[in-house]
């Protein structure tokens, strides 16, 4: 168990060991284990033998043991001879006897820390004596793993001040070969003659040193023949060693006699008796801490509160504590989303986190049911490669991972706890991210077969934890579901026990009777809460609660008169009495559902709007205050819009086709009339009226409804894109918007009314969509509409006109697109020099009707210069209606010069 090895050097003084695992082909295999036998720890190990695999070397400056070190079992044995150590050795057999018998007590006296110290240092001295007896050099005591079919040895204390534990394989090197074959293996000198050798002379050539000698002896149960440990001991000295100062010349080159042997032999059975005490108090110790942190985990979950945010913090921490793992978390199954869930820190923010059921290796646990275990290194596991992205993009080291499931009372699978990182005992520096993807030495263990069983034992508590956390979960988000369709509800609820006494109300229930928020409503009879003119609420209540057919389980009275308290008008209301039925047991009446449907004022205004337009308007116009259903002036913007040449587009489709195509259109751009806070007047066949300002105010209305057209242009475009891949014919529309004053209200008979807009505002709006075909453009605005947001647009003046009907003239304009906000487009270069250019023709065109003192060659010459500035635009632009309409009027001025009365008017005689 203890390797000690006396220095080579007649000197007292240390020499620096290094010592370093590397084993090469590893393998770790990870599986659910289905139960002891399967499961097989694959931590990492090391050899002293002659695996070609193994190599060893040491680096822990402590590694000697010599005597008077301060020991106190070391400065007891130190002065006995072959024969008195024999007999204090059956001394010790004895007393173990005893304290055997007594190991559940020893908790009790000694802190478990302090008798692993103790077992271990009593371990040393026994070593370091035995190598003393038979004259050798270095004496190593191999104790056997029978659960980890490993050998293991200690050597001297590390740098944190622990045993430095050393594993290897139990079928490695000429101790595992003793192990394996339970026999004496004896290596005269010189040892590297021996085949055997070749993994010694490596190790030797690191560290300096120089095997001569070797034999190894097996230590077996008297009872049984099992083997307990094997004793390796190395380079038999002289019986005058200590006065040669160079190793080679201490060595008895006759070797490790039969002698020797007989000695050794003649203290094995009270030695393995030892050595088994031992392995049994150490093994009892940790079992007995693991209890120990096992019923404090268990004590503090049951402690927890019903909370259960609270529950799976508590589950998290306890797991970590009780397994020494570097994380813990656990995952919550939601098989309603077929997810997983847990509470994580992102960012710095602890909020929910969800994967799918089946990601990753917790995923594996959730779908299976098994336990899931990777001992050291899990990066060499062929499924970790969503682990190691992981790692990297956040510079973590998965190193080991134990994933359990979590059963509640009725084997129900409703969790998964993971622990990642088994941590090693001793102090060690905090894991650096800039080293990934080495693994830090201390995370360089796993998690084994008793992790497993305790995190089962542990597992069974969280359960119940877990679960009675979620029903309370449940119960609580039951609870406020059920407050929050109260609130929700417009109409008055009040529940009430069997006995017609209050459990819960609604800030409806109380609003109708008058009642206010301060006063104290549970417990009340029902009965002396609701007052009606004339029903007899009373008596249809007793109904309720003793119900002889059916129809005394849902009464539904319409129309009634409630008599709130206080000097609250009386109310309208339709009343339902419903009896709540037991679940368990359907003759049983458990309360009644009192439900009153308020039918007065904004109700009513409200059912009549929702006829007409769409629910958003109708609670807009109801916080407006603007409830009255006669007409009203109104200051609104009108857009209409209308399909250009529906009729070619059309001819060569069927109707389900047509039907299809308008359905997908409308869809299009009464979305954006409805984004814009417009409402939907009317569709008139192909086309739509939209207002902005009516029925419910809006501040703005001429911008709403310009933001309206222009997403309406660019919608279009991308509406037409896809047809043309579909080999469809593409839509062109034309707009007109006017800002103005209308009367709004209701229009119709008693039968049939519609909430609509009328007025020469309407009117002239729907002129300017017509008039856009004329000039050749998607959308016209007039001057209203333009003046209030001028400096944010980029228009072309087009031309001053009379619609037909119509004898005020009005300034129209094409808006091309907004200077600035979420639409924001520049103009091209080509649509800059259009405009410059038309502006430029405008003004030459106009010249006439405002300087009235020009002779008549002036004014013909003012109509061939603007004829000049829109045949640029035309250089331009070829197809350009408005420039072509306005070189027609310059050539017919120039011919029969305008009136002198002309005010630059245009008289348009087409809709």
């Amino acid at each position: 168990m203890t390797s000690t090895f006396p220095n080579e050097i007649a000197t007292e003084r240390t020499i620096p060991i290094e010592v370093e695992v590397v084993v090469e082909g590893s393998s770790h295999d990870a599986s659910h284990p289905q139960n002891d036998s399967s499961y097989k720890n694959l931590e990492i190990n090391t050899s002293n033998g002659d695996n070609p695999k193994s190599k060893l070397t040491v680096n822990e400056s402590s590694a000697l043991v010599h005597p008077g070190s301060g020991a106190n079992f070391l400065e007891f044995l130190a002065p006995l001879t072959k024969d008195t150590f024999v007999e204090v050795v059956k001394d010790v057999e004895e007393k173990l006897k005893t304290v055997n018998q007594t190991l559940g007590m020893l908790n009790n006296l000694l802190e478990a820390q302090g008798f692993d110290v103790i077992l271990h240092e009593m371990l040393r001295s026994i070593t370091l004596k035995t190598g003393e007896l038979l004259n050798a050099d270095r004496t190593t005591i191999w104790l056997l793993d029978e659960e980890k079919n490993e050998l293991w040895s200690t050597v001297a204390q590390g740098a944190n001040g622990k045993p430095l534990e050393l594993r290897i394989s139990v079928n490695e090197g000429i101790a595992g070969e003793s192990a394996q074959g339970k026999k004496v293996i004896n290596i005269p000198y010189d040892f590297y003659d021996d085949p055997r050798s070749a993994s010694a002379k490596k190790f030797d050539k690191q560290t300096g040193y120089r095997t001569y000698t070797m034999v190894v002896l097996p230590l077996l149960q008297e009872e049984t023949g099992d083997l307990i440990a094997v004793v390796q001991l190395l380079n038999k000295f002289k019986q005058d060693a200590e006065k040669y100062e160079l190793l080679e010349d201490k060595i008895d080159v006759n070797g490790f006699t039969e002698e020797d042997e007989r000695v050794f032999r003649e203290f094995t059975p009270s030695m393995s008796l030892i050595l088994e005490s031992s392995k049994s108090f150490l093994k009892a110790s940790q079992r007995q801490r693991a209890a120990e942190a096992l019923m404090k985990a268990v004590d503090s979950l049951s402690k927890s509160s019903l909370d259960l945010e609270d529950t799976l913090k508590k589950v998290m921490d306890q797991a970590q504590e009780l397994m020494n793992a570097d994380r813990s978390t656990l995952w919550i199954i939601d098989n309603d989303k077929n997810q997983l869930w847990t509470n994580m820190s992102i960012d710095g923010k602890l909020g929910k986190y969800r994967i799918a059921k089946d990601k990753g290796f917790v995923g594996m646990v959730a779908t299976s049911g098994e336990p899931l275990l990777i001992p050291f290194d899990v990066y060499e596991d062929s499924r970790s490669v969503t682990s190691k992205e992981i790692d990297q993009k956040t510079g973590y080291r998965t190193c080991s991972l134990l994933c359990m499931p979590v059963f509640n009372a009725d084997n129900e699978l409703i969790g998964v706890t993971q622990l990642v990182n088994k941590k090693k005992q001793g102090d060690y520096p905090a894991y650096n991210h800039a080293n990934w993807p080495n693994a830090p030495e201390q995370w360089k263990a796993s998690f084994n077969r008793d992790d497993l069983e305790f995190m089962k034992a542990f597992n069974i508590q969280a359960g119940v934890a877990l679960q009675n956390a979620k029903l309370f979960d449940t119960v609580k988000q039951e609870q406020q579901r059920q407050k929050d369709i109260l609130r929700s509800l417009t109409n008055g609820v009040i529940s009430t026990d069997k006995k017609g006494k209050v459990i819960a109300t609604n800030e409806s229930a109380r609003h109708l009777l008058g009642i206010s928020d301060q006063d104290i409503l549970e417990g009340k009879f029902v009965k002396d809460l609701v007052c009606l003119k004339e029903g007899e609420f009373s008596k249809w209540l007793d109904v309720a609660l003793s119900p002889n057919d059916v129809k005394g389980y849902q009464q539904y009275y319409p129309d009634q008169t409630l008599l709130p308290q206080g000097d609250l008008p009386p109310q309208s209301i339709n009343l339902s009495i419903n009896s709540m039925i037991d679940v368990l047991e359907p003759d049983k009446i458990n309360g009644v559902l009192v439900v009153m449907e308020d039918i007065t004022g904004e109700k009513q205004v409200k059912n009549l709007m929702y006829r007409y337009m769409t629910p958003k308007v109708a609670e807009q116009l109801l916080a407006s205050g603007d409830t009255g259903l006669g007409g009203k002036r109104k200051h609104v913007s009108v857009l209409f819009s209308d399909i250009r040449s529906y009729t070619t587009l059309t001819e060569s489709m069927s109707a389900e086709q047509i039907v299809s195509m308008l359905n997908e259109y409308f869809e299009e751009m009464v979305d954006v009339v409805l984004k814009y806070k417009g409402t939907l007047d009317k569709y008139i066949g192909d086309g739509l009226m939209a207002v902005f300002g009516s029925p419910a105010p809006l501040e703005y209305h001429p911008l709403y409804a310009m933001h309206t057209a222009v997403e309406m242009r660019q919608r279009l475009q991308i509406f037409n894109q896809e047809r043309l891949t579909n080999n469809k014919k593409a839509i062109s529309i034309g707009m007109g918007i006017h800002s103005d004053e209308v009367i709004s209200g209701n229009i119709g008979s008693s039968k049939r009314m519609e909430l609509t807009s009328i007025g020469d505002g309407v009117n002239l709006a729907s002129r300017l969509e017509g008039t856009s075909k004329q000039y050749g453009t998607d959308l016209i605005i007039s001057d209203n509409t333009y003046q209030p947001y001028k400096e944010l647009l980029w228009v072309r003046e087009l031309d001053l006109i009379k619609v037909k009907g119509k004898n005020k003239p009005v300034r129209i304009y094409e808006l091309l697109g907004f200077k600035e906000g979420n639409l924001k487009q520049e103009l091209t270069d080509k649509q800059h020099q259009i405009v410059g250019h038309y502006h430029q023709g405008r003004e030459y065109y106009l010249r006439s009707s405002k300087e009235k003192n020009l002779t008549d060659d002036s004014i013909k010459e003012t109509f061939v210069l603007a004829e000049a500035k829109f045949r640029e635009v035309l250089n331009i632009d070829p197809n350009n209606k408005a420039a072509k309409l306005h070189v027609g009027r310059c050539q017919l001025f120039q011919a029969e010069l305008p009136s002198t009365d002309w005010d630059g008017v245009w008289q348009l005689t087409e809709k």
